[in-house]
C-alpha cells in the first residue's frame, strides 16, 4: 500500500506540473480554453491507451490515477462513460454525461453566487 501511496503522489505531482505547463501553453480559441480542452482530450486518449492495455498495477497508480488524475479528471468521465456504451447500457451512459454535466455547472453556478458575483 505505501508504493502504491508514494506512485499515486508521484504522478500527482508530475500530472499537476505537466497540466500547468501544456494548459498555459495553449491559448484560448476565441471563448474556447483550449489549453482544458487539450489537456481533458490527451488525458482521454492516454487513460483509455492504458486501461485498454495490460499494464502492472504500479503503472496504473502511477499513470492512470497518480498523472492523469491530477492533469485531467475530464479522462475518468469520459472513459467510464464510453463503457457503459460499450457494455450496451446507453441510458446509463446519456444519464452519466448529463449529471456529470448538471452537477458540475450547478456547483460553479452555486460557488458563484456564494461568492456574491
Amino acid at each position: 500500500m505505501t508504493s502504491g501511496l508514494l506512485l499515486v503522489g508521484a504522478g500527482g505531482f508530475a500530472g499537476a506540473v505537466l497540466r500547468f505547463l501544456v494548459s498555459g501553453a495553449i491559448p484560448k480559441a476565441g471563448e474556447i480554453p483550449a489549453g482544458t480542452l487539450a489537456v481533458n482530450t490527451i488525458g482521454s486518449f492516454a487513460l483509455a491507451l492504458i486501461t485498454f492495455s495490460s499494464v502492472s498495477d504500479s503503472l496504473i497508480y502511477l499513470l492512470s490515477i497518480g498523472v492523469l488524475g491530477s492533469f485531467t479528471t475530464f479522462s475518468t468521465f469520459a472513459y467510464e462513460s464510453f463503457r457503459l456504451m460499450e457494455q450496451g447500457e446507453a441510458k446509463y451512459s446519456l444519464l452519466n454525461i448529463t449529471l456529470n454535466l448538471a452537477m458540475c455547472m450547478t456547483g460553479v453556478m452555486a460557488a458563484y453566487l456564494f461568492t456574491g458575483h
